[in-house]
């Protein structure tokens, strides 16, 4: 089962950073996830939030500032806002997969343009709450991955991924169930519930045979996996 760091290792390090990324990948981790949205000259820049104060020194929102203006904040830690391609070519250095969320609507042909600029096409699962981005991206791209984020479980959680020609599911874990998870399973469709931070929520998540968890603490849940892994190759043994 795969283990996504959400917006990096942010439980240690500024999220969505360069820094949280290497630290993400030190834990061990299979792929970490990023938040994308437009500077005011339509650069792709990664970080969360439409506005600066949570995460950065700076003030105002992120897309009435330039490139050159977000890369004097502080993003913690002395950290700046990365680019998209500067978190591509880390990731594609250090062997991570890259889960890309679209914050915003009508960045799917520049998103397409630096993911395949990076080569990076087969190690990138593209998603949002936008699902007809998603289907966009899919014609642009059809080798991209992409992904739903849903929030609240609908009805047809399973049809509302395939008529946005998506492979990967991306549910808010209180919604997740088994008839969901089988239902995806059987249209070869992906499941990844976020966000899983405990040792409790782990165990159903393995329970429910998910294809992975997104989470905020890497480090940690990667120790509970090991120790779950251990745990049961023991009861095999006796």
């Amino acid at each position: 089962m795969k283990i996504i760091a959400h917006r990096g290792a942010k439980a240690e390090e500024p999220e969505n950073t360069l820094r949280a990324v290497r630290k993400a990948f030190e834990c061990g981790v299979d792929a970490v996830e990023i938040d994308v949205r437009f500077s005011k000259d339509r650069e792709i820049v990664v970080i969360h939030d439409d506005t600066l104060e949570r995460t950065t020194n700076g003030i105002g929102k992120v897309g009435e500032k330039t490139l050159a203006q977000l890369r004097t904040l502080d993003a913690g830690k002395g950290e700046k806002i990365p680019r998209l391609r500067e978190v591509l070519l880390l990731a594609e250095n250090l062997g991570l997969e890259l889960v890309i969320e679209l914050k915003e609507e009508n960045m799917e042909e520049l998103i397409v343009d630096e993911v395949k600029e990076a080569k990076m096409e087969k190690s990138v699962i593209i998603s949002s709450f936008y699902h007809a981005s998603m289907h966009k991206i899919k014609e642009l791209a059809p080798r991209i991955k992409t992904g739903v984020i849903i929030s609240s479980l609908p009805v047809f959680p399973v049809k509302i991924a395939i008529d946005a020609s998506t492979n990967v599911i991306f549910p808010k874990y209180p919604r997740l169930n088994a008839e969901f998870v089988v239902e995806a399973s059987k249209k070869g469709i992906e499941i990844y519930p976020w966000t899983i931070n405990t040792r409790e929520d782990l165990a159903k998540a393995l329970e429910l045979d998910v294809d992975g968890v997104v989470t905020d603490d890497p480090c940690k849940l990667k120790l509970f996996m090991e120790k779950m892994e251990k745990s049961n190759k023991e009861c095999v043994m006796k």
